[in-house]
């Protein structure tokens, strides 16, 4: 159970920063919040990743 929540996560979060670029590219988003997002769900990305390997 706790490995699919992990994947899920990951795919989520991905999924948050590439909805977010598209937003950023067409004008919708700000340099400063892309920037903050990106940098947030890399870090949840990492984390997940690590929980997994671990």
């Amino acid at each position: 159970m706790m490995p699919t929540i992990r994947i899920m996560t990951i795919v989520f979060a991905a999924l948050t920063i590439y909805l977010c670029h598209d937003e950023y590219k067409n004008g919708k988003m700000s340099s400063k919040n892309f920037k903050i997002v990106a940098i947030c769900e890399g870090f949840a990305i990492l984390g997940m990743i690590f929980l997994i390997i671990s």
